[in-house]
């Protein structure tokens, strides 16, 4: 067989243990969404009953590569029947035999959240209700900050994201990212113009004295809002263990939700290492994919709150098997999602339907809440801080006439 050519679908061919009158997935079609600061992908399953189920997932600076990925994987799809959802996730994982990685789950995640929405669309129910059913009637959200270039920005933008209805937010470590310009060309919602050089390893000096700086951001930020408002901190995996445990000394004073990602995503025993030095919440996860990935990390007692992407973990169905091995640890979800639409419903229907679910990560802006709106009919928008359970069937988006043109795909560079 040549590389390319569609394979025979071996979840129920017609007239071997199936009925011919089963749906069957007629084509997969790849949509590349611009969505300011990253790109999104947006995967339709078209079946030959009319329905179709709706997928996204947002690697930023590997779109491409992931959409040629997907194509691929429409070629083992096209004729099966869209419902064995659990059978379609396990071969499209194992019969690539390069098993594992965030980069080839990422593929598989849009695919398997289309296929749930298909599922939904079908039976007239939405995603949360095959999952189980609901654990909770809403889904608490934090929100994106920038941390600004002093620790009066700071304090200002936090104040900011509290008149918007919001109760928790995060920002990127101070002095590492500062103030957006238009020069950057990545800039998020962190900008690159910190004091430090964006590249700069974990490995390599700093100044000792960028510790009380950072501290000043948080001091500035908890006076102002309080302390009944959450904040927490991503460090992007910019330290290593030693520089993370001096960091989360320096903001214990100031009583964050979390501080995630303080050193790079490949070594559980180094995090668990920063982990026992700190009294603030380890949170990370977001580079992990299946139960195989994050596994490690729960065995080694290396975090306290676990981030997995539905969007590039392997699916729903990975996500929720995931949330069953960290519940066996006492850990709580809380999902990474810097996304778009799609992949916010995908994460809400996960965390209606665990009991382990924490609280929902989103940009959050008004900005961003108008893309999510030139995207899809009917986005998904916080209310005092929580997102009420969707109740449409499936996933519940539809995205709108010509969005590809509305929001053309742009390609992302970046730094760490």
């Amino acid at each position: 067989m040549h590389e390319g050519e569609p394979l025979f679908c071996r979840g129920t061919p017609a007239g071997v243990g199936g009925s011919r009158n089963e749906m069957r997935i007629t084509r997969v079609v790849t949509r590349l969404i611009g969505l300011g600061f990253r790109n999104c992908i947006v995967v339709e399953i078209h079946t030959d009953e009319g329905l179709v189920g709706l997928g996204e997932t947002v690697m930023k600076r590997r779109t491409r590569t992931i959409e040629t990925n997907l194509q691929e994987l429409s070629h083992y799809l096209v004729g099966c029947d869209p419902l064995r959802i659990e059978d379609h996730n396990e071969k499209m994982y194992r019969d690539s035999f390069w098993v594992g990685g965030t980069l080839h789950a990422t593929a598989i995640s849009a695919i398997d959240a289309a296929l749930w929405d298909l599922q939904g669309k079908a039976l007239g129910v939405p995603v949360w209700r095959l999952l189980g059913g609901p654990t909770r009637d809403s889904i608490p959200v934090y929100c994106h900050c920038p941390a600004g270039d002093s620790p009066e920005a700071f304090a200002a933008n936090l104040k900011q994201c509290r008149s918007w209805g919001h109760r928790a937010a995060k920002t990127t470590l101070p002095v590492f990212y500062g103030h957006a310009t238009e020069a950057d060309s990545d800039t998020g919602y962190s900008g690159h113009c910190g004091q430090m050089v964006s590249m700069l390893r974990e490995t390599e000096w700093f100044a000792t004295a960028a510790f009380a700086r950072i501290a000043e951001f948080f001091a500035a930020a908890r006076e102002a809002v309080g302390p009944d408002f959450e904040i927490a901190v991503d460090c992007h995996g910019r330290l290593n263990p030693a520089t993370a445990i001096r960091l989360c000394a320096a903001l214990e004073p100031y009583h964050l939700l979390f501080i995630e990602e303080p050193i790079p995503p490949e070594d559980p025993l180094a995090l668990r290492e920063v982990a026992a030095h700190s009294s603030t919440p380890i949170a990370a996860g977001e580079r992990c994919a299946t139960i195989y990935g994050v596994r490690p990390f729960l065995e080694s007692r290396s975090l306290a709150i676990l981030q997995p992407d539905v969007a590039n973990c392997g699916g729903i169905t990975a996500a929720k098997k995931i949330a069953a091995l960290a519940e066996a640890y006492y850990v709580p979800i809380c999902p990474h999602n810097p996304n778009g639409p799609v992949a916010t419903a995908m994460a809400v229907h996960l965390l209606a339907a665990i009991p382990n679910g924490y609280m929902l990560e989103m940009i959050g802006s008004p900005d961003d809440l108008e893309l999510h709106a030139k995207m899809v009919v009917s986005p998904l928008r916080p209310e005092n801080g929580v997102i009420p359970l969707p109740t449409s069937p499936g996933l519940g988006m539809e995205l709108l006439p010509n969005v590809e043109e509305a929001l053309p795909f742009r390609p992302q560079n970046g730094g760490r």
